[in-house]
């Protein structure tokens, strides 16, 4: 058995790394495509639907729950409860 115990360690910091590595990959945002973003803002308007509008700003994600109120120029303009914000379309990475 004590002769076994190196090659199971070394399994068992294999299978670890490879499951950290998994877990962090999951963690990635995948941007939806342009059009899909386009049609998401549309419905919203349309129907007047609340959505999560995830951006990115700078070097930060930002989330922001509201509904579309405005389209301007290459930007929409999204109310939430306290506050009104103009995001560029091509900011937004996910909508939900």
């Amino acid at each position: 058995m004590m002769k076994w115990g190196a090659f199971a360690t070394g399994e068992l910091t294999e299978a670890q790394n490879t499951f950290e590595k998994e877990k962090k990959d999951d963690k990635k945002i995948q941007a939806l495509p342009h059009h899909v973003v386009l049609y998401l803002l549309n419905q919203s308007f349309s129907n007047q639907l609340q959505i999560k509008v995830k951006y990115q700003s700078k070097d930060k994600l930002t989330e922001v729950y509201g509904f579309v109120s405005e389209f301007i120029n290459n930007q929409v303009r999204v109310k939430s409860t306290d506050k009104i914000y103009l995001i560029s379309i091509e900011q937004i990475i996910n909508i939900s």
